[in-house]
């Protein structure tokens, strides 16, 4: 038996948001929280890595720590993209600096990156469970957030949703053990084009709920779904256990994604 009034020394931190790594989904009441998992979905190309690694960016700065598994993505994409959004070099001018091994400040600014670790091969989840417990004999205490980039690296085949539904289950109790957050990158299906002549599909229009691959939806507390227009990119909150959703995706959130990976909030409203 539990008695609620006992609660503070059962859950500890669990619960508790990290800070906000973008405002204006702070502001739609979209956080992400210990002990918790989260899904970050859309077709190839909407920026999903790349607004990942945003965010990694701007809770370092919070002293937020993270392990990223990034199986979709090799190091030199990696180190390129954050080098970017880092400095604010453009992405052209970091690779040419990284063919040339002129990286000095890349590398120092890279160190300012505390607590953050990568891994770039597919695991199984007790591989990832190793890992993440060599984090913690690194660094005396788990990841405040583990990110998956992107979900089907880490199963059997792209279509093995029932693996991908029991990895998402395994991530969610793994979260709630060590009191960390669990961001899960996946893919949303591919629309035609030519799906409805009469009311076509809005350019850049977020995915709905029911268009995530799998719709592998059921334990994420918080799932976002992305959409990419040239460089504005939109997101849309299509689940929020503890605040506003939107399941059709109708309302969303916008992005402008700079020549150097870093990803700014748009001044103007274009949807409400």
């Amino acid at each position: 038996m539990y008695s609620p009034n006992r609660f503070a020394r059962r859950v500890g931190n669990i619960g508790q948001k990290l800070h906000d790594p973008f405002r204006s989904l702070g502001r739609q009441q979209v956080h992400f929280r210990r002990g918790n998992t989260s899904m970050i979905a859309g077709v190839p190309g909407s920026f999903k890595s790349i607004w990942a690694l945003n965010a990694i960016a701007e809770w370092s700065r919070h002293n937020v720590t993270a392990m990223y598994f990034s199986a979709d993505g090799d190091e030199f994409t990696v180190v390129r993209r954050l080098a970017g959004i880092l400095t604010g070099d453009n992405a052209d001018i970091v690779e040419s600096r990284m063919v040339r091994h002129d990286v000095e400040q890349y590398e120092n600014i890279l160190k300012d990156l505390k607590g953050i670790e990568f891994e770039y091969e597919q695991f199984d989840f007790e591989e990832i469970v190793t890992h993440v417990k060599s984090y913690e004999s690194v660094y005396g205490a788990f990841p405040d957030v583990i990110v998956l980039d992107n979900l089907i690296d880490f199963v059997s085949s792209p279509m093995a949703y029932d693996e991908m539904m029991i990895l998402i289950k395994q991530l969610d109790g793994l979260s709630k053990e060590i009191k960390s957050h669990v961001m899960v990158l996946h893919h949303a299906r591919l629309i035609s084009e030519k799906w409805n002549a009469r009311n076509p599909r809005p350019m850049g229009q977020p995915p709905a709920d029911h268009e995530i691959a799998g719709r592998l939806t059921q334990l994420p507390t918080v799932v976002l779904t992305m959409a990419a227009a040239g460089l504005h990119l939109n997101v849309a909150c299509v689940k929020n256990r503890n605040g506003k959703q939107y399941r059709d995706a109708s309302y969303y959130e916008e992005f402008a994604v700079m020549q150097n990976m870093q990803i700014r909030e748009w001044s103007g409203k274009n949807n409400d």
